[in-house]
């Protein structure tokens, strides 16, 4: 009988160990308008876990700990509404999940704004993304191969192409009717990893792969070049402001960007804009 029991103990000893060793995998993330931060994961019961936060993708600081319980655990960020954006990891025992999820909340003002996704979201469709915009909003990419403006926009209650793409690293125009200033919640997965996103030469519109501020090129890597102008749009005043780079520095100040911001770019010649992004620890 004894030989059982420790037959029986080990099995579940050893379940356990395994069910320690998986990494987390967040999902179900839900950004309530002016407010928490909803997520849930799958963890075996008994496991003790704790909630990371970051603002900024490289520092992390934990703001929950605890025992999973029979259902797994859902988690509600009510300190959500303090943050423009927000990144969330669960280390369970001492293993990091295999994903970080967040939000990014941008204030569009009435008129035009240059916007990019800076999150992986479940589905990248405009008619997912943008899906409580009013009548009469439009969102155009720029097609580089035929120089020209894509159209889009909601009509009769609903986008004309709900099925066109933002993916991180693209940029668009987005035009707000209203006469009021809007907020609106990027919510996905951050990528990890190495990736990249070509710049052609010529114009483009593009955006930050990863929800990141700062200086274009020293913080946030992009390639510039000598005779390359960066065009960044001021949202309040609605107009442009140039940033050319000539002689090896920049004409006016370097450009900064923050999350979720987009950018024109005038390239003499093409190349990649590489990140590097090293999972949390």
């Amino acid at each position: 009988m004894p030989g059982v029991l420790q037959r029986v103990e080990g099995a579940l000893f050893s379940r356990h160990r395994h069910a320690e060793s998986e990494p987390p995998v967040l999902k179900e993330a839900t950004r309530f308008p002016y407010g928490p931060f909803r997520f849930k994961t799958a963890l075996a019961k008994g496991i003790p876990y704790s909630i990371l936060t970051s603002s900024d993708m490289v520092n992390w600081n934990p703001i929950a700990e605890g025992t999973a319980g029979n259902d797994g655990l859902e988690y509600v960020d009510s300190d959500a509404s303090k943050f423009n954006h927000r990144f969330y990891r669960v280390v369970a025992g001492e293993v990091p999940s295999s994903n970080i999820l967040g939000y990014a909340s941008v204030t569009l003002p009435p008129g035009f704004s240059l916007i990019g996704n800076p999150l992986n979201a479940p589905s990248n469709t405009v008619g997912q993304l943008f899906k409580d915009w009013p009548e009469g909003t439009m969102l155009n990419k720029f097609d580089t191969r035929l120089f020209r403006l894509g159209e889009n926009a909601v009509k009769n209650g609903s986008w004309i192409n709900p099925l066109e793409k933002l993916v991180p690293g693209e940029g668009a125009i987005l035009f707000n009717p209203t006469t009021e200033y809007k907020s609106h919640s990027f919510v996905g997965e951050a990528l990890e990893g190495s990736f990249s996103t070509p710049v052609p030469s010529g114009f483009s519109l593009r955006s930050c792969m990863i929800p990141q501020s700062g200086n274009l090129c020293d913080d946030l890597g992009f390639p510039i070049s000598d005779g390359d102008v960066v065009h960044l749009f001021d949202r309040d005043r609605q107009k442009y402001v140039l940033h050319p780079f000539e002689n090896s520095k920049w004409g006016s100040g370097a450009p900064v960007l923050s999350v979720a911001e987009a950018f024109w770019v005038a390239k003499t010649e093409p190349g990649n804009w590489t990140k590097s992004v090293a999972a949390a620890a």
